[in-house]
């Protein structure tokens, strides 16, 4: 390659990076508004669950169609069972997010959340029997004591839905590390979009007898937070997020990831007066702190990023 050319190459390849964290700075903007709009539809979480599954499985599917991605697609029977599995942890992570939203604060929810890269170490460790460094090791019992922290075990008697609502979103973090493994083993055969088009079709088929049809949203606010949710925080964020993986280096991902859990909190504080106390403050630093640490591979051999199974995966899948 000539000067000129590996110049231009350079010059392509920065610009790329540049769009690419753009994309993922858009997409975590988005995200952390989630808990804003699922608050603000007034609807139980199965039929948010619901509708974000059949409006973002339009808006997906629309897309895929007009890239060309269902061209030529065949799904076997061991891909389709893949998918099911993945679909149904993928939503019941929405329905218990979304659960804890209301019992504890969007950006407690939220903070709790991010401890889901850790329990794909620990699934890594129980079940492929892989042996992390100690780096993780060390960020994992971090992030531990920060949830500890955050539940406020040890002052005066935090109320049960409080304590509920940390589990919820704990459930939540563990269902969606499960649906990252799952998802692992399709990523050299399906592209991304049309993964997320299939999680959404059978979303929206599971949750047809959990949804409440005889308490839709009537309320023009209502009606606009359930057509966001499926539209913006589902179809456009997604595409910003394959863009982002296709574009912007592994580390910037990892990192403009944590804009996700900022926003939340922000947006707690703005929309509903809510504010962390010193003590949550606190545990919720401890765990962005242990999981951004973690995700761009501070500690790990050779310095490089070391982020989320589900990061990385993407990133493979360029195209």
């Amino acid at each position: 390659m000539t000067a000129n050319g590996m110049k231009r190459a350079a010059a392509t390849a920065a610009a790329d990076e540049r769009m690419g964290q753009a994309y993922m700075f858009g997409a975590m903007v988005i995200a952390g508004t989630i808990g804003y709009f699922v608050v603000l539809s007034g609807q139980h979480p199965f039929n948010v669950v619901f509708f974000r599954c059949a409006i973002g499985m339009l808006g997906l599917a629309a897309y895929c169609w007009h890239k060309g991605f269902f061209r030529g697609l065949r799904i076997d029977c061991g891909q389709l069972l893949n998918l099911t599995l993945g679909a149904l942890t993928l939503i019941f992570n929405w329905y218990f997010l979304f659960t804890a939203y209301g019992l504890t604060s969007i950006g407690i929810t939220t903070v709790v959340y991010n401890v889901q890269p850790f329990l794909l170490v620990v699934a890594g460790m129980l079940i492929r029997k892989e042996r992390p460094a100690r780096a993780a090791l060390f960020w994992l019992v971090v992030a531990f004591c920060g949830v500890v922290i955050l539940a406020q075990p040890a002052t005066a008697h935090p109320s049960p839905a409080y304590l509920l609502g940390i589990g919820s979103a704990l459930a939540a973090a563990a269902l969606y590390a499960t649906t990252t493994l799952l998802t692992k083993s399709l990523a050299t055969t399906l592209r991304p979009e049309v993964i997320a088009v299939c999680h959404m079709a059978i979303g929206t088929l599971a949750f047809i007898p959990l949804a409440d049809f005889h308490r839709l949203p009537v309320a023009g606010h209502q009606v606009f937070a359930i057509a966001a949710l499926g539209l913006v925080h589902t179809t456009f964020m997604y595409v910003l997020l394959y863009g982002a993986f296709k574009k912007a280096f592994t580390t910037s991902i990892a990192v403009l990831g944590f804009v996700y859990p900022l926003v939340a909190v922000i947006v707690d504080f703005l929309a509903y007066g809510k504010l962390m106390n010193g003590e949550q403050i606190f545990g919720g630093a401890l765990i962005l702190l242990a999981a951004m640490m973690y995700a761009t591979g501070v500690g790990a051999r050779g310095g490089r990023a070391t982020g989320g199974v589900e990061i990385g995966e993407a990133r493979r899948q360029k195209r």
